[in-house]
């Protein structure tokens, strides 16, 4: 009785004994499992990866492991195993879909770059010519860091958008005229005469003012993934 018992729950829980998790990210933008990328590089990549988000909206993150294989998700492809880990961190914006997974496995000798849903059709090929032309060839010689640090930097060309300093500020300068001008009236104007008025526009500079600060302060600095999702757009090669 025990022994049936214990065949029938083992027969339950043998498929999900079959299947391990993905990888877990201890980073956002770079985890070198397979431990290929000198330590210098990555803290590197980390701080120019964080900028691009912070200053273009877009994640990208770069993961290298030794093995897709390893993790037996039951994924059928390696590019099953890309998209299936792209969804389960939510790479990349949600609303935007604009997130990108730079992934390298060292013992397949494979990479890919994963793309999210909400890019064109026409980025796969972009991103299977910066893996052919410019990441594969330094793979193959075992240059891991360059070939890396290369492929980051195309891809954030190809993906983002230089943004100018009065661009990136303008609402933070606009807030700050706009209480410039309501504090000026404000003075000008005869207080007993326009209380009203002065109060509105001492309220409008004060409120103008707080924003702006605040928004200085705080910033739009990523804790974590954004919730974005992969249709399997990208593209793959070896090296």
């Amino acid at each position: 009785m025990n022994r049936n018992l214990l065949l029938f729950v083992y027969l339950i829980f043998l498929p999900f004994a079959c299947f391990a998790s993905y990888p877990e990210a201890n980073n956002e933008y770079v985890n070198d499992y397979a431990d290929v990328i000198e330590f210098e590089v990555i803290e590197k990549l980390r701080e120019e990866l964080e900028d691009v988000e912070y200053y273009s909206g877009v994640e990208i993150t770069v993961l290298t492991i030794e093995s897709y294989r390893s993790y037996k998700t039951g994924d059928h492809s390696w590019e099953s195993f890309a998209t299936g880990l792209f969804n389960d961190w939510g790479v990349g914006n949600r609303a935007q879909n604009n997130g990108v997974l730079f992934l390298v496995s060292t013992g397949d000798r494979k990479i890919r770059i994963e793309l999210g849903a909400g890019y064109p059709d026409h980025y796969d090929e972009i991103m299977k010519s910066i893996i052919d032309n410019d990441i594969a060839p330094l793979l193959k010689d075992e240059y891991f860091t360059d070939g890396i640090e290369l492929g980051v930097e195309k891809i954030v060309d190809a993906t983002t958008v230089e943004v100018s300093f009065f661009d990136w500020y303008k609402w933070y300068i606009l807030g700050g005229i706009g209480a410039l001008i309501s504090l000026i009236i404000a003075l000008l104007i005869d207080k007993k005469k326009n209380p009203a008025l002065f109060w509105v526009l001492l309220g409008l500079a004060g409120f103008l003012i707080i924003s702006v600060f605040k928004g200085l302060a705080s910033g739009d600095r990523s804790d974590g993934f954004g919730g974005g999702s992969s249709d399997g757009g990208g593209a793959s090669g070896h090296f």
